[in-house]
C-alpha cells in the first residue's frame, strides 16, 4: 500500500467504530463487540503505518495524541467488555471513542517534520504513557457525568482516575527524561509543560479529596467532570495549535 494511502485504515475504524456505536445505542451488544473489536484492529494497523508517512521509518507519527487517542479510548471500552461486568456504562465509552475519531478525521493526517531532540525513544514513552492517561480522565469523566445524569450508578470513575494518575505521572518522568536529553533542562515554563503540571496537580489534588470532610462520591463525581474539562481545553488548545503547523505524508 502506498505511504499516503494508510489513511484508508482510519476512515474504515472509523466507520467500524461509528457502527459499534449504533449497535449499542440499539442495546445489540454483541454485534457492537465484534465491530469495535475489528475497528481497534484497523486502527492499530493504521497507527503502525503512520511510522512510515514519511518514506521512511520515524516512530513519532505513531505516537501523535489526536490519532492515538480515540484508540486508546476504544481499547478501554474493549478491555471492560471483554474482562469486566457487562453494563451499558461502559458500553457507552464507544461514544467517546466515535467523537475522538471524528476530530482525527478533520485533523490533518501527515506528521510534522521531527527535529533532532524529538527522535527519541523518550519522547515514544512519554506519550505512551500520556495519551491513555487522558483517555483514563476523559472516560472517568464521561461515566461520573452519567453517575450524575442518573443514567448509570455506582463509583466506576474513580479507579479510571487513579490509573490516569499513574500512567500521567510516569508520562512526567519519561518527558522530563525527554526533556533533559534535547534541551538540557527537565523542565521548563513553556505553555506545553505549565499545561501538563495543571493536569497532574488537578488529578493529585481529587485524589486528596478523601482526606476532606464532606466530599462524598457525588461531589467527586462533579470534581472528575470539572477535571476532564480541563484536560480537554489544555490539551485540545495544543492540538489545535499545532494544527497549522507544515505536514508531510497527508
Amino acid at each position: 500500500m502506498n505511504v499516503h494511502g494508510i489513511h484508508i485504515l482510519l476512515y474504515a475504524a472509523a466507520a467500524l467504530c461509528a457502527l459499534s456505536g449504533v449497535c449499542v445505542f440499539f442495546k445489540s451488544r454483541k454485534p457492537a463487540y465484534a465491530l469495535l473489536c475489528a475497528g481497534v484492529l484497523a486502527h492499530t494497523a493504521y497507527q503502525a503505518g503512520r511510522g512510515w508517512l514519511s518514506g521512511v521509518f520515524i516512530p513519532n507519527g505513531m505516537f501523535e495524541g489526536v490519532f492515538l487517542l480515540p484508540l486508546a479510548v476504544a481499547l478501554l471500552a474493549l478491555a471492560h467488555q471483554s474482562y469486566g461486568e457487562r453494563r451499558p456504562d461502559w458500553d457507552s465509552v464507544t461514544y467517546l471513542a466515535i467523537a475522538f475519531m471524528a476530530f482525527a478525521l478533520y485533523y490533518p493526517h501527515g506528521i510534522i517534520p521531527p527535529t533532532p531532540q524529538k527522535i527519541s525513544i523518550w519522547a515514544a514513552f512519554f506519550f505512551l504513557f500520556e495519551v491513555p492517561a487522558h483517555a483514563c480522565f476523559f472516560a472517568g469523566g464521561w461515566l461520573a457525568l452519567r453517575a450524575l445524569m442518573k443514567l448509570e450508578g455506582g463509583n466506576d470513575f474513580h479507579p479510571l482516575l487513579v490509573w490516569g494518575f499513574v500512567f500521567y505521572s510516569l508520562a512526567q518522568f519519561t518527558g522530563a527524561v525527554w526533556c533533559y536529553q534535547g534541551w538540557s533542562v527537565p523542565f521548563s515554563w513553556g505553555a506545553r509543560h505549565l499545561n501538563s503540571a495543571a493536569i497532574w496537580f488537578t488529578y493529585a489534588a481529587y485524589l486528596h479529596l478523601r482526606f476532606l470532610k464532606g466530599w462524598d462520591m457525588r461531589r467527586k463525581a462533579w470534581f472528575a467532570v470539572a477535571a476532564s474539562l480541563i484536560v480537554l481545553c489544555l490539551s485540545f488548545a495544543s492540538y489545535l495549535h499545532e494544527m497549522n503547523f507544515e505536514r508531510i505524508g497527508g
